[in-house]
């Protein structure tokens, strides 16, 4: 069955929505994407998602002419049209048209909403944990790139790559202080006496949305967390580990390389942060069904 792709106002079927081949997103990767969950029909996290491109869209002096709301408006409008309620979102925003010399800002962007059925991940991830391996790339903390889901997402596939032909489910990535960073698809945590720590945004990873939620499920539950720079050593130490983005959720790591992370399974922390996780996500769809009409885009 094919869906219907959202392109710069309009819809249409996959083989039939064109962008120029001179556009800056082909040529140089200069755009960015967001990706998201919906559960029912409800997208979390769905305004958070859309701030944070708007975000980085200013960052890279992209024009954006939607609005949190119509933006809002236009993924729930996505779903509708291919009457989807548990899909796979991502919004792609890019320079549009070379203008023909790099230091040239882009006038007109090209944007696309794409929606899919969401393909659930393999239960024995969550009841068993995953394996991941430490990248051999390396990530330049004083790059302000990776702060940004930019559409020059080399290296994360490389890595992903990487980890896949060896039988790991991810990647790590060490940044060039040898401190950790980030996963290719994920955010980090390690947890040690039944204290959170995860790598600070100056280790080179991405303000996960997710990694955010987490933390916020830390303090509400009075769970000590700390965002700083982490050892190596310190996740082969940990008592537990777990990666998170907004597809897979909280994932548990128990092992990485040759080194199992604490008993190998997933660990009561990170059990009760997943338990957690799916309530807040229930939450909002409770919220979400209480709104007025007028307040659901």
């Amino acid at each position: 069955m094919e869906y219907k792709i959202f392109v710069n106002g309009d819809f249409f079927l996959p083989a039939t929505s064109k962008i120029p081949v001179e556009d800056m997103g082909f040529l140089f990767g200069y755009g960015l994407f967001e990706t998201m969950r919906s559960y029912g029909g409800i997208v979390y996290k769905l305004e958070e998602h859309i701030k944070r491109l708007i975000l980085s869209a200013n960052f890279l002096k992209i024009p954006l002419s939607f609005s949190v709301a119509e933006i809002s408006e236009l993924v729930l409008k996505t779903l509708q049209i291919n009457k989807l309620k548990d899909a796979y979102i991502k919004l792609i925003l890019s320079g549009g048209i070379y203008p023909g010399k790099l230091s040239r800002l882009p006038e007109k962007p090209n944007f696309i909403i794409i929606a899919r059925p969401f393909s659930p991940y393999p239960d024995s991830w969550y009841e068993q944990g995953v394996k991941a391996t430490i990248a051999s790339i390396k990530r330049n903390p004083s790059s302000p790139i990776y702060s940004h889901k930019s559409l020059n997402f080399l290296e994360n596939l490389l890595a992903k790559r990487e980890a896949e032909e060896k039988g790991y489910q991810e990647a790590i990535f060490l940044n060039t202080e040898g401190y950790l960073s980030e996963g290719s698809i994920s955010n980090l945590f390690v947890v040690k006496k039944e204290r959170i720590i995860t790598p600070s945004l100056s280790c080179g990873c991405l303000p996960g949305i997710t990694r955010k939620v987490v933390l916020n499920l830390c303090t509400r539950l009075g769970i000590p967390s700390q965002e700083r720079k982490v050892k190596l050593e310190e996740l082969f130490g940990a008592d537990e580990a777990f990666l998170t983005n907004s597809l897979r959720e909280i994932l548990p790591l128990t092992r990485v390389d040759s080194h199992i992370i604490g008993r190998g399974k997933i660990g009561r922390i990170t059990r009760i942060l997943i338990e957690e996780y799916k309530k807040d996500i229930y939450q909002s769809k409770v919220n979400f069904s209480k709104s007025p009409s007028d307040a659901k885009h």
